[in-house]
């Protein structure tokens, strides 16, 4: 093979590689170039034959995307380049891509050196790695953005190919934190990670399986997850190379669906108890009746049983007892339903609750301890008192029927908490409470706890964690607690006990929450008949009257009325607290607001009195209606005046 023969084989060979030849001066004047390189250019159309460029410059074929130079720039400090990618422009507007390999080299002819320059065209292999990659970075932006989606994938070894920012969200763990299937250990159940590789190997070994299962889980921090599973086969090359993974975060939506569903449930148990509080005060009257002419009859038996035979006399007896359990009965049923409210007080919890552990005390056997954690100082209660003193009694038999033979001990405990709509929510039986203040009493047992399964019956009629058939004792509880507008916390551990908290409002909780843009004059009497004539003339007149029948219920409404109090009667005697006293400590928080004394005292006698009480005026029992109109209105023009001054 001769010279040319071969050259021209070389230069068939580096055209179909789409290599082209180019030699330049350090000015950048071409000193040689090739047909190939005219095509590379693009300027094969414009340049008949190479020699037709010789003396041009090599800025004369091209424009620059890299700055002018920067490759005569690399060569001085390097001698060589290798393998590097190198974008321009043609002159025909067309961007394109070269594997440029360069060096330095002696041109003998002018004696200086020159740059010998070999291109490779890989314009089409460039634009395909940046579609590639474009596709990739695309792929990872929606792996590591979609929202609420864990995408991760597996190998058949159960290696962790793919952790997107979701999965790290959603468990807990970094990517470089996870490498393995059973790193998910404290996130998974036993059987759980034994289901997941089971269903990994079947479709591995080309089988299929049910798409979608649900599995609840936790994360790193203990959080409770809900997701959905679906797993994919990736197939390459005819054989699944790994699995996808894609995991749903639903816990969102099954907080809601589980919220929805305690919420209808608590509706349907509020309709529930409505529905026999219709059924309860329809039946209670005529029942009662009944049993009224059961009891009278054998109680008119038992008078005249002297020439009875002492066994009729014992079943007379019998049917007097019953009669009375059946009244109790009807009773404690109208109670649950939230119907039976009699004996409405005013009364201190703190009393009232340790006046109950009192009487339940002597109860107790030697094993069981009781604890008393009393907070004091705690606002007063309005209520059945003897509803609420039942209530607490069932929950002190309830804790120490829950203990072992051995013993164990029983806590009560009282205190005042804020309770918002959210916290009311997660209690039960407060679909009549109203966020505010509250008093508790909270009874704790070192007992057996109560099942999962019958937490949610044992406020029901005669149900029992222990067994049936107790009768209305925690039914009457939750009864109570509606009627006075309060709620019930339960938490129980199987085997380490329970405790019962029952919630009431404060005394004037909610009036403090509904003040009305009336005068308000604060009556402070102890006599019923004084309290009813105040009622009378002042409402008539357009005045909103709050009532105290002492003075410690009356600092009480001062406290939670305030500077809405416009004025005050008061009476001197009072029981336990007297008149000037009551005015003393009434002061600390209304140190202006007018006051008119109720007495039976001379006019003279107010002379006597401490001046830093700032009585206003004062009038003599008894006393008409037109006189203690034309003082409250005198008082109450002259304090506007002052105040508007």
């Amino acid at each position: 093979m001769n010279s040319e023969e071969f050259l021209h084989i070389l230069n068939e060979a580096m055209s179909f590689a789409s290599i082209g030849l180019v030699r330049y001066r350090m000015n950048g004047e071409i000193l040689f170039i090739d047909r190939n390189a005219l095509k590379l250019f693009e300027v094969d159309n414009i340049y008949s034959s190479p020699e037709e460029v010789i003396g041009k410059k090599i800025s004369d074929l091209q424009r620059y995307i890299l700055p002018p130079g920067s490759i005569r720039k690399r060569l001085q400090e390097e001698g060589a380049l290798k393998a590097f990618e190198y974008p321009l422009e043609t002159i025909q507007g067309n961007k394109k891509w070269f594997l440029h390999h360069s060096y330095l080299t002696r041109d003998e002819q002018l004696q200086e050196d020159c740059i010998q320059v070999i291109l490779q065209d890989i314009t089409e292999l460039k634009e395909t790695k940046i579609n590639l990659e474009w596709a990739v970075n695309r792929f990872e932006a929606i792996l590591n953005t979609v929202n609420k989606i864990a995408i991760q994938s597996f190998d058949k070894n159960y290696n962790i190919i793919i952790w997107n920012k979701y999965s790290e969200n959603l468990y807990g763990f970094k990517v470089n934190d996870i490498k393995n299937l059973d790193d998910l250990k404290n996130c998974y159940s036993p059987h759980q990670i034994e289901t997941l590789k089971s269903h990994l190997n079947q479709l591995f070994n080309g089988k299929r399986i049910n798409g979608l299962f649900l599995w609840d889980i936790r994360n790193k921090n203990g959080q409770e997850k809900w997701i959905h599973f679906t797993l994919m086969p990736v197939v390459r090359e005819n054989k699944v190379d790994e699995v996808l993974c894609i995991q749903i975060d639903t816990t969102e939506e099954f907080q809601q669906r589980k919220e929805r569903d305690k919420i209808l449930a608590q509706m349907e148990h509020v309709r529930r108890l409505e529905s026999i509080g219709v059924l309860a005060s329809g039946i209670a009257h005529e029942f009662n009746n009944i049993l009224m002419g059961i009891m009278g009859h054998a109680e008119l038996a038992l008078m005249n049983s002297e020439n009875l035979p002492k066994r009729v006399q014992d079943n007379l007896e019998q049917i007097r007892k019953s009669t009375e359990r059946a009244a109790k009965l009807t009773r404690q049923l109208l109670t649950y339903s939230g119907k039976e409210r009699e004996a409405i007080q005013i009364f201190d919890f703190n009393d009232m609750v340790n006046h109950t552990v009192e009487t339940y005390s002597p109860s107790l056997h030697k094993g069981v301890r009781l604890l008393q954690q009393i907070q004091p100082n705690l606002p007063l209660i309005e209520g059945d008192s003897s509803q609420i003193h039942q209530s607490i009694s069932h929950l002190l038999l309830n804790a120490l029927e829950s203990l072992p033979p051995e013993g164990g001990t029983i806590t009560v405990q009282t205190g005042k908490k804020t309770l918002t709509q959210k916290d009311l929510e997660n209690l039960r039986f407060a679909d009549r409470a109203k966020s505010g203040e509250f008093l508790f009493v909270s009874i704790s047992d070192t007992g057996c706890g109560i099942k999962e399964e019958d937490i949610e019956r044992i406020f029901e009629p005669f149900v029992s964690s222990k067994f049936l058939g107790r009768g209305l004792g925690l039914a009457s509880v939750s009864g109570v607690i509606r009627t006075h507008k309060g709620a019930i916390q339960l938490k129980t551990k199987l085997g380490q006990g329970s405790t019962f908290t029952l919630f009431f409002p404060c005394f004037g909780a909610e009036k403090e929450r509904d003040f009305s843009n009336k005068t308000k004059i604060l009556v402070i009497d102890d006599e019923e008949d004084v309290q009813k004539f105040f009622n009378v003339i002042l409402q008539k007149e357009g005045y909103e009257v709050i009532n105290a029948i002492n003075g410690i219920e009356g600092i009480e409404k001062v406290k939670i009325y305030k500077e809405q109090i416009q004025l005050i009667i008061l009476d001197i005697k009072l029981p336990d607290l007297n008149g000037i006293e009551t005015l003393r400590q009434i002061r600390r928080f209304l140190p202006n607001t007018p006051v008119i004394v109720s007495t039976g005292y001379s006019e003279e006698s107010i002379n006597t009195f401490d001046n830093k009480l700032k009585i206003s005026d004062f009038i003599s029992k008894p006393f008409g209606t037109k006189d203690i109109l034309r003082k409250i209105s005198m008082l109450i023009s002259t304090s506007d005046e002052k105040n508007n001054t």
